[in-house]
């Protein structure tokens, strides 16, 4: 399959989603934003009936792949459209589902072909399994001071949905341990904070270029999943084509090729005494299949095996 067969309509509207977009159309393939098909409406998604008129059958028949990323009402709009004997669209679920989000999407999402990352939604509703992936760099970036930086740095931004308890945690065990701690979380409304934390509990979060660059200077990605979530996050995938040290609570990573013991820690009762060897070991470069495993043209592929549309 060539790049410009493929078709991605996703959102774009921070800095995250937009560098995904802009590697994608660099890759070759066709970018459209779902602003220009859908807006909010009173908290729904409401379809723009004039913008859907530019995709016609004939401008969708140029393409071999369609994805569409978490838009199952635009998904129905262009199943009728395409020729499936030509064309594959399935419907890419870029977050773990929760139970609010569903009650009002599953009517519509049973009749899509979903894909997931996450190895607890796929089992839980029948959904088809991909991997997560990520835009390796052309070249591992070099960092600031690298030859005199004394010491180690552990970075994590992120949003709290409950995580502060679990990153305070961490954030003071690494500090036990002389590392400097980039931390970074984002408050919530109503929610207590010790008053020693906030130097580092922020009321926004860092644009993705510069969130980017902190993990670049960095040796250690710090990562607080959600209770449930086994798929490997963006995070994780950061960490690797970064060559950067994982500390993660998803204890799922240790069954995925992603695991190294020297790279990857899992946060879980006992830790705190596996850190300082953890800390001390030298990171292990993984083999180059296993970093192609979670690529974009790997991901692509993975929607058109043999068995992919059963």
């Amino acid at each position: 399959m060539k790049m410009n067969e493929v078709l991605l309509i996703k959102l774009d509207t921070n800095g995250f989603e937009r560098f995904y977009n802009r590697k994608m159309q660099e890759c070759g393939c066709t970018v459209l934003p779902i602003s220009d098909f859908r807006r909010e409406k009173y908290g729904l998604s409401v379809l723009r009936p004039l913008q859907l008129r530019q995709l016609t059958p004939r401008y969708l028949a140029q393409y071999r792949l369609i994805v569409l990323f978490e838009e199952p009402a635009l998904f129905l709009y262009l199943k009728k459209r395409i020729d499936p004997s030509r064309t594959r669209l399935v419907l890419w679920n870029w977050n773990i589902t929760n139970r609010t989000w569903l009650r009002g999407n599953a009517p519509l999402r049973r009749r899509c072909e979903n894909w997931t990352f996450d190895a607890v939604d796929a089992k839980k509703f029948g959904w088809k399994l991909n991997e997560q992936f990520y835009f390796a760099p052309e070249a591992l970036p070099v960092r600031e001071n690298a030859d005199g930086k004394a010491g180690l740095t552990a970075f994590s931004a992120c949003v709290d949905k409950g995580r502060y308890p679990m990153m305070k945690e961490m954030r003071e065990a690494l500090r036990r341990q002389g590392v400097a701690t980039d931390f970074c979380l984002v408050s919530e409304p109503l929610r207590r904070y010790a008053a020693e934390d906030a130097a580092w509990i922020k009321t926004k979060g860092l644009p993705y270029e510069e969130f980017l660059q902190h993990t670049i200077q960095s040796d250690i990605v710090v990562e607080v999943v959600q209770s449930r979530q086994v798929g490997i996050t963006v995070r994780a995938l950061e960490a690797m084509f970064y060559h950067k040290k994982l500390i993660t609570n998803n204890a799922a990573i240790r069954k995925t090729p992603l695991y190294h013991p020297c790279n990857v820690l899992i946060w879980e009762p006992g830790v705190q005494e596996k850190l300082p060897a953890f800390l001390q070991a030298a990171y292990q470069p993984l083999p180059e299949a296993v970093e192609k495993r979670y690529t974009f043209a790997a991901w692509l592929d993975n929607f058109l095996q043999p068995g992919a549309a059963d």
